[in-house]
């Protein structure tokens, strides 16, 4: 029997070394793989051991990933009801003829724009949205509880996978619907010589944060709680005097419409986005995939999608969040390197 292993030395003996001395991350890079469905064989082959000691590699670093997910929830007294399921995992409510998509001036950024094509919420459709996303991590939680990381069953991994996912995607469509008044208020606080991009960035963090800790069960809207976070965030990351004129402009919209900044002509407009498009996917390509991966999920780069922290980034990738983190620094070096080597200027890098 062929093996690929010196004769001296024992193979399962060498299993059991393998399987003992594989770091968090290596057995994060098997895994990962085998979400791409990379074969087992090709993984023993690779590694020089048996597909017994890749498939245990793989089952520990899944269970890693589970217990590390983000399940924090808002509990409810519904979520505990026999006909909890019934009454909860139902279609989004219609909305109404006031829950419209903002009219799109000419000449706005393409990200600006695509916020206009979200509708906004009614209260009804929040509170759905909410109960929803909150039930999935109750459900997610408990079976988690129930996990024997020794002896870990499939079935409820699965289970618990389905359910982690099911949630982030109803937390991703509660965040895109919100996004619009995270603008609207970077825009007060940015002022004429202000970053308003820095601002925004800063506040959708905010949002996501404000999302994971609201609880629609007291009857308010998000936007009232969220509006709070984001301000207070602003109010210690922008200088006083223009925290001082903020204070002095009360309008609250939800909605933003056309201002002074977005006067030039569209076509240069779309050709400067798309040559800041190139320049970034050029510095990104220094980076290797899993620190690419890991920058554009921190900064919302992916088309249609937004921001996600550190500690979903490493839940998604089976990592600690301290460990992502590292990479995250580490990756905004290198940025920082290639930028400077190509003259270009990135807000937060450069």
């Amino acid at each position: 029997m062929h093996t690929y292993y010196p004769h001296s030395i024992d193979c399962s003996l060498r299993d059991q070394q393998f399987t003992k001395n594989f770091f968090l991350e290596e057995k994060s890079g098997i895994y990962q793989q085998h979400r791409r469905d990379v074969s087992v064989q090709n993984m023993a082959q690779r590694e020089r051991c048996t597909k017994t000691s890749i498939e245990r590699t793989i089952g520990q670093a899944r269970v890693g990933r589970i217990l590390q997910l983000p399940l924090d929830f808002i509990p409810n007294p519904q979520f505990s009801r026999p006909d909890a399921e019934s009454i909860i995992m139902t279609a989004m409510p219609a909305g109404d003829a006031r829950s419209k998509t903002a009219r799109i001036p000419s000449g706005l950024p393409p990200y600006l724009a695509s916020l206009c094509g979200v509708s906004l919420l009614t209260r009804e459709q929040e509170g759905h949205l909410f109960r929803k996303f909150n039930y999935l991590k109750y459900k997610a939680s408990k079976l988690r509880s129930q996990l024997d990381p020794a002896h870990a069953k499939r079935k409820i991994a699965d289970q618990i996978e389905r359910f982690h996912e099911a949630a982030a995607a109803v937390k991703n469509q509660i965040v895109q619907a919100n996004l619009r008044l995270v603008v609207s208020i970077a825009k007060r606080y940015a002022g004429p010589n202000g970053d308003l991009w820095e601002l925004v960035s800063e506040g959708n963090m905010s949002l996501m944060r404000a999302v994971e800790k609201f609880d629609f069960a007291r009857g308010n809207k998000l936007s009232t709680y969220a509006s709070w976070a984001i301000m207070k965030n602003f109010a210690r990351s922008i200088p006083c005097e223009q925290r001082h004129r903020a204070r002095f402009r009360t309008s609250h919209a939800e909605t933003f419409s056309i201002s002074e900044e977005y006067r030039s002509d569209q076509f240069e407009l779309e050709s400067a986005q798309k040559q800041r498009e190139a320049q970034v996917r050029k510095i990104l390509a220094r980076l290797d995939d899993r620190e690419q991966k890991i920058i554009m999920s921190r900064f919302g780069l992916r088309h249609g999608h937004v921001p996600q922290t550190l500690e979903d980034i490493g839940a998604e990738m089976g990592v600690s969040k301290e460990r992502i983190r590292q990479i995250q620094t580490r990756a905004l070096k290198k940025l920082k390197i290639a930028a400077e080597e190509e003259h270009i200027e990135v807000p937060g890098i450069s």
